[in-house]
């Protein structure tokens, strides 16, 4: 039986999108919708660890795949911030560690739409390296001052997405989000 129906199967043939507008909208849509699901899974989880492991592992998942998609593969973007000089070879990095984003989701602390835009930063491969030798990989000093996390670590340049200049020390969340 199985071997007649791998014989009688036809591969289907998936259509192509075109990046657009709509196309960030759904897929921003479709993250958002099942991190809310699985935000209210998670708080009616009663003593299971393997199964709010797994939770947290889909709602990562999700994350990082509006991140991936709406943010770092955004035509014009590449990331919320730009290390100043640093064109090529650059790392895709979360400037507060994305668990923490997770944690303070699951929390209650910030919404969804806030965890799906948390900054992300075009980073120097090199600068990426010392903060990860300097302990800070899946860290931070100060979630309200973010870029405190480098600043620890070594002294850079940053913009926006759009060439607004940044003070690292004095850049607050709430005005990554505003």
């Amino acid at each position: 039986m199985l071997q007649e129906s791998l014989q009688h199967f036809v591969a289907p043939v998936y259509g192509k999108t075109q990046r657009s507008a709509g196309t960030y909208q759904t897929v921003a849509r479709y993250c958002s919708r099942n991190i809310d699901r699985l935000v209210q899974e998670y708080q009616t989880v009663k003593n299971d660890q393997q199964l709010l492991r797994e939770i947290r592992n889909d709602i990562d998942y999700y994350l990082r795949r509006y991140h991936e998609y709406c943010i770092k593969q955004r035509d014009g973007m590449g990331a919320h911030y730009h290390e100043s000089g640093a064109d090529e070879d650059t790392d895709f990095e979360h400037l507060i560690p994305a668990a923490r984003i997770r944690d303070l989701l699951l929390a209650g602390v910030i919404t969804t739409q806030q965890a799906l835009n948390a900054p992300t930063v075009k980073l120097s491969r090199a600068k990426h390296a010392a903060l990860k030798d300097a302990g800070w990989a899946s860290h931070t000093p100060d979630m309200w001052c973010p870029f405190r996390r480098y600043s620890q670590v070594f002294s850079a340049q940053f913009t926006t997405h759009d060439g607004t200049l940044v003070d690292p020390e004095t850049w607050t969340l709430s005005r990554h989000f505003d």
